[in-house]
């Protein structure tokens, strides 16, 4: 069965209400239901299911979509995972390869969590881990962390992991497959860790997906070493403790953000529960999607010198592109989290109260990172400073931002505005067909809203150019959804059900959940004259631009065949469409 047709009898199978009730009281309102949304903390219920539309949404934290949805989120699966969990819930028959895959990655993760237990078992019992053992107790970590944790150790010996798996020519292969042994040129096998205190790393099913590991000899290179990707390891899409800390991230409605194993430990070996590192590696998009499911108030807290500042900064960008504003700890430049923590002395609510005194908002921190630059040069500093902040799409945002860093660098607040704006002719669709929802670029949001609705008016939009518009703005959210539904209703399908991607899919039942147009031919009238207005503005723009340029550099027959052509457009069919 064709994974497009799987979906549909998966939907079809089950009562979003009923599925979600298992894990959220609901309260009928109206032809809804309400209650607390599962995905983050609120005091006021959000999280509305519709049993008509068979689609969820939580108004606080923009979680949506549809039961696969749902289930993914609630019991951290992807997509795939989701709908043959479903299916096979369901009784629907599969195609057994999907299964196989699935069972395939499971065996790789058991067989790691094997490994984690056997390296686990050498810190405690290998004759030469005495070493491995003091540097943890050196370290400040207790036993209960060490086994919490499941920290292991790999001897100098290369073939000791090697030799283990060789009692199964099965495992050996997948050892291999895992790259934690490599095959040499006589055929023998050699150990990937050596002389190393280990790091197993779980997702958030709990599966033991890699390794990180740490070299004891101050001179082998490379000091932390991670396990190869794989599809069952992608460092942009793991994070080292979320799996133990995302309970007590939930609990508190704060997440603490760490880059290395050791920081993460010292925190949690001090009662600080709700933190999580990157496995040593740079913060992706993809972790702040993840972390973002547990809440959305964030401190990062990363090593006090530059280049810890630096990959802060980085960090800040990623976090506003998804709407947070994260707030940050500022340590002196020769300490690193692990390092402060063990002389700070401190643990429990102590320590908690005293990290609260060192947390800035990300906009402060920002600007005293550049402060002595903007005093020696403002405008390259003001650029730099700006380069953090475009990311920000939630207009909310950029208003704060905007304010905020006129009220310390003395920038007027429509300067720093301007740096958010890509195109400053653009204009919005009348309020009247406007969606309620905030969007990244004014417009895109009611186009999609109106062409979910109404899927038969695409041709009409299209030959208004809309495609066309689109290239504009391929960058944005929106402007990735609609091309996505222009792609599918080229292929002639007629409405938009099926969508795998779930960044996608909240936006189709955030869509779907809108009031319906009162007016639908108004409505579509208004669109076309917007996707009209913007072209021309944008053929405008393009002539006003190469204009500039030729007067500069240009020769006198192309400077005036281009006044012709503006005077053309102005005149003609471009200034008509405008005045529409």
């Amino acid at each position: 069965m064709p994974f497009e047709n799987l979906f549909e009898e998966v939907k079809n199978s089950y009562d979003i209400v009923e599925v979600i009730s298992s894990y959220v009281r609901l309260k009928r309102v109206g032809k809804n239901f309400v209650g607390f949304c599962p995905f983050h903390s609120e005091k006021i219920p959000s999280f509305v299911v519709s049993p008509e539309k068979q689609i969820f949404k939580c108004f606080g934290c923009g979680a949506a979509g549809d039961v696969v949805t749902f289930y993914a989120k609630i019991k951290a699966l992807s997509f795939k995972e989701a709908l043959l969990e479903l299916a096979e819930k369901a009784g629907i028959q599969v195609d057994k390869k999907f299964f196989i895959e699935k069972k395939k990655e499971k065996n790789l993760a058991e067989l790691n969590y094997k490994i984690a237990k056997f390296y686990h078992h050498l810190l405690y019992f290998h004759s030469s881990s005495e070493d491995a053992k003091k540097y943890l107790e050196e370290r400040g970590l207790s036993e209960e962390t060490i086994k919490t944790f499941l920290l292991g150790f790999a001897p100098n010996d290369g073939r000791v992991l090697a030799g283990y798996l060789r009692n199964s020519s099965e495992d050996l292969t997948k050892g291999e497959e895992l790259g934690l042994i490599k095959r040499t040129s006589d055929g023998s096998y050699i150990d990937l860790f050596r002389g190393r205190i280990i790091f197993p790393i779980f997702n958030l099913k709990g599966e033991c997906v890699g390794f990180g590991a740490r070299a004891l000899d101050k001179e082998i290179e490379p000091k932390y070493l991670n396990t190869p990707e794989s599809k069952l390891f992608k460092k942009s899409e793991i994070l080292y403790g979320l799996y133990q800390a995302k309970e007590f991230i939930k609990k508190k409605n704060l997440g603490i953000l760490v880059e290395g194993y050791f920081d993460f430990l010292s925190l949690w070996e001090k009662g600080i529960k709700n933190v999580v590192a990157t496995c040593g590696t740079a913060l992706t998009e993809n972790h702040v999607k993840l972390i973002k499911a547990f809440t959305e108030n964030w401190v990062i807290f990363y090593d006090g010198d530059l280049a810890g500042k630096k990959a802060a900064l980085r960090a800040i960008s990623l976090f506003l592109k998804e709407g947070i504003l994260p707030k940050c700890i500022t340590i002196s430049e020769e300490e690193d989290p692990d390092s402060w923590v063990r002389k700070q002395k401190l643990e429990g609510e102590n320590l908690e109260n005293k990290i609260e005194e060192l947390i800035v908002d990300a906009i402060s921190f920002v600007i005293n990172f550049y402060k002595e630059d903007y005093v020696l040069n403002p405008s390259k500093a003001f650029k730099e400073i700006m380069e953090v902040f475009k990311s920000t799409k939630d207009p909310l945002l950029r208003n704060r931002i905007a304010r905020e860093i006129s009220f310390h660098l003395g920038v007027p607040e429509n300067e720093i505005l301007k740096w958010f704006i890509k195109d400053l002719y653009r204009e919005e669709i009348p309020e009247e067909i406007k969606g309620k929802d905030k969007e990244d670029i004014p417009g895109l949001r009611s186009i999609a809203q109106f062409l979910v609705n109404y899927p038969e008016y695409y041709f009409d939009l299209e030959a208004s150019g809309l495609s066309k518009l689109l290239e504009f703005y391929l960058d944005t959210l929106y402007g990735k959804f609609l091309k996505y539904l222009i792609e599918e209703f080229k292929k002639g399908k007629s409405e938009a059900d099926y969508i795998p991607d779930m960044e996608f899919q909240e936006i189709l039942s955030d869509l779907l959940l809108d009031p319906p147009f009162e007016n639908k031919e108004e409505a579509l009238n208004h669109i076309k004259t917007y996707i009209r207005k913007e072209l021309a503005k944008k053929e405008i723009r393009k002539v006003t631009e190469n204009l500039k340029l030729l007067q500069i550099k240009g020769p006198k027959e192309e400077i005036e065949k281009y006044l012709w052509i503006l005077k053309s457009s102005i005149t003609g069919k471009l200034l008509k469409e405008t005045k529409n």
